[in-house]
């Protein structure tokens, strides 16, 4: 019921950011620098013509149903995996989640996923269940076997998406086995990663930090203002350095002052916009047609939802 709203009003007011932004001319500084940085990928970008009725349509739909290439913020390719990897985890909690043989599906769901991004979503279903459910399996703390995992994990995580060479470092990888290996790879080196923090104190502690929690909790403002930023700020900065001083130089002094201004901007956008995406979805969830299965503070009474739907799941599957 919560997870689109909590994941629209943010991306929304992101679209709309970049509608003004792009409506103003201050991407052609993003045309600009991709005349100067030979052999980019992302030379297409920022070319079309602003549209307010084409920048709402991607916000509402094309973001979260169709997915491609969302021209006001490219980074929202991923938004339809995020949501529909959401709905993935809900429905296979309900499901599967208290069958004894629940392993069984979470092993085919990754044999089903391999070669797509939902597969991630299916190994932290699995460590959610192996580490809620204190479940000793795969659990240690040997940090030997902890170090191999992490190297390997953060080895496979790099794992190039440019075309590999005879002779690349990840050439062996390059064996035909997966479909799309730069998928599957990324995603079995983030579990590895993952894996580690969940079994070392250490870690845990470092990334318990006042700094990495800070991170964390504007990582999703961040993830949707950065690239707004870089296309028009940061290439701004570079175009006035580049004649200055070195290509290397300007890009290094650009994404240094741009950091100073992509922070505070997201948590400014934290601030105001994600945390209220998140009250409204709590308020659209708090508020059902059925008024008399609330308590006294408004809040819908535990079990009622998850009892109605298992009674409905019974009667279908049991």
């Amino acid at each position: 019921m919560r997870r689109y709203i909590r994941l629209f009003v943010p991306v929304f007011a992101a679209v709309m950011l970049s509608y003004l932004l792009a409506s103003t001319g201050s991407y052609r500084y993003y045309i600009e620098t991709m005349a100067v940085s030979a052999g980019s990928n992302y030379r297409g970008y920022w070319t079309f013509t602003p549209d307010i009725l084409d920048a709402i349509k991607q916000a509402v739909w094309n973001s979260f149903f169709l997915g491609g290439t969302i021209h006001y913020n490219p980074v929202l390719w991923t938004m339809t995996i995020e949501f529909y990897g959401s709905m993935l985890v809900f429905t296979m909690a309900l499901l599967f989640g208290s069958l004894r043989s629940r392993w069984t599906f979470y092993l085919a769901s990754a044999v089903l996923f391999v070669n797509s991004y939902y597969l991630a979503f299916v190994i932290g279903m699995v460590f959610a269940d192996v580490f809620n459910s204190k479940i000793p399996i795969f659990k240690t703390g040997n940090k030997i076997i902890l170090s191999i995992v992490l190297i390997s994990g953060l080895f496979l995580g790099s794992y190039p998406i440019s075309p590999l060479t005879d002779g690349s470092l990840y050439g062996f990888l390059d064996n035909g086995f997966f479909e799309t290996p730069k998928v599957t790879y990324h995603i079995i080196g983030a579990g590895m990663v993952l894996y580690v923090l969940l079994n070392s104190r250490d870690l845990q502690s470092i990334f318990s930090s006042r700094v990495p929690v800070f991170l964390g909790k504007i990582s999703y403002s961040m993830y949707l203002v950065h690239f707004l930023v870089i296309s028009s700020f940061t290439c701004a900065l570079f175009l006035i350095l580049y004649p200055v001083v070195s290509y290397g130089s300007a890009v290094l002094i650009s994404c240094a002052i741009s950091l100073l201004l992509i922070i505070p901007l997201s948590y400014l956008f934290y601030k105001h916009i994600d945390i209220a995406g998140i009250e409204l979805s709590q308020l659209f969830y708090n508020r059902p047609a059925h008024s008399g299965t609330h308590d006294s503070t408004g809040y819908i009474k535990k079990g009622y939802l998850s009892s109605a739907i298992f009674t409905i799941y019974n009667k279908l599957f049991k």
